[in-house]
């Protein structure tokens, strides 16, 4: 991961924060990094917490020249090192990692037990109305693929009053059900998608049978299930402040984003799949939903914890999908 913003580790870092129970980058690259940390909330630097779980960082890089690089030639495979080898060996290196492409990684990040979630959002801190508090109340349960999972996305479903239990990737569409979910969510994660197939099979067994909802990857894995392809993007779609156009409203929302593929909304049949929404920069597949059978899903990060949160009304969704039992 290469950040191009010039001071990093300023805030430090705090469990609270932690979106999995570590880190999955290989290695960060930064212009400037802090070996202090002055915000209240921090438990340690940001240094401690990378070298904690074995992250190497390297900084005093020129990042943005890097980042431009990156923009006309795309993602790139490479190597960080500092301990003097020989720059022709890195490149080899290099050129001798997998391609992202037909690469699996979904299975290899998730969870490889079966657990509940039951915290919600720091939000919760604040008070609540009385139909808030009457729709908190209200309990769905869900089952969540972990394929990559954020935390967050598990705090917003318990905010809704979802009783949520994480399965690991691979676990079978017959355990699943006899968890007997209102409904079934598929969460983001690394990789390539098609690679997936055992995900993909899973949603089409379950397809019809319970209420599906999928960010990122796991819209991904929608697209392929109901009959779609996907694509490598050059240099994929990150941070935020990316806008999308929901086409049923009408409205943009700014957005959190972070994939290297696509679906091919050309690949999707028309007469079951509608496109729900598009990126506005390069007019690629941002959402979709099945016409008849209760699943939707959407590439970008509804649930981001820092921001924009202009898209959360996507778990509002779900939850009124499982309320009305259509399955």
């Amino acid at each position: 991961m290469c950040l191009t913003y010039p001071h990093i580790g300023n805030v430090g870092a705090n469990l609270e924060d932690e979106e999995a129970g570590r880190p999955h980058i290989e290695s960060l690259i930064v212009r400037e990094f802090s070996p202090m940390a002055s915000n209240w909330r921090s438990q340690e630097s940001a240094q401690q917490y990378l070298e904690r779980h074995g992250v190497p960082v390297i900084w005093d890089i020129d990042t943005r020249a890097l980042v431009l690089h990156l923009r006309r030639k795309g993602a790139l495979r490479g190597v960080v090192a500092t301990d003097g080898t020989p720059a022709e060996k890195l490149i080899a290196e290099a050129r001798a990692l997998p391609p992202m492409a037909g690469l699996e990684l979904a299975s290899r990040v998730s969870s490889g037990n079966v657990y509940p979630w039951t915290k919600g959002s720091i939000d919760l801190a604040l008070p609540l109305t009385p139909t808030e508090t009457t729709e908190r109340a209200a309990r769905y349960r869900v089952v969540a693929y972990d394929f990559g999972i954020k935390r967050n996305i598990l705090r917003l479903l318990v905010d809704r009053g979802c009783d949520v239990t994480v399965v690991p990737a691979k676990t079978s569409v017959q355990d699943v059900l006899a968890l007997k979910p209102q409904g079934v969510f598929l969460s983001n994660g690394p990789g390539d998608p098609e690679p997936a197939g055992y995900a993909v099979a899973n949603i089409r067994a379950l397809l019809g049978r319970v209420p599906i909802f999928g960010i990122c990857l796991g819209h991904q894995l929608c697209g392929l299930a109901l009959g779609g392809r996907t694509f490598k993007l050059k240099f994929g779609h990150h941070g935020s402040n990316h806008p999308v156009k929901n086409l049923r409203t009408q409205k943009v929302e700014i957005t959190a984003q972070n994939h290297g593929f696509c679906v091919d909304p050309d690949s999707l049949p028309a007469r079951d799949v509608e496109i729900t929404h598009i990126n506005l920069n390069d007019q690629t597949n941002e959402g979709l939903r099945h016409r008849s059978l209760p699943l939707f899903s959407v590439q970008y990060h509804p649930e981001a914890s820092p921001g924009p949160h202009d898209a959360r009304y996507l778990f509002d969704a779900f939850v009124a999908m499982m309320k009305e039992g259509v399955a």
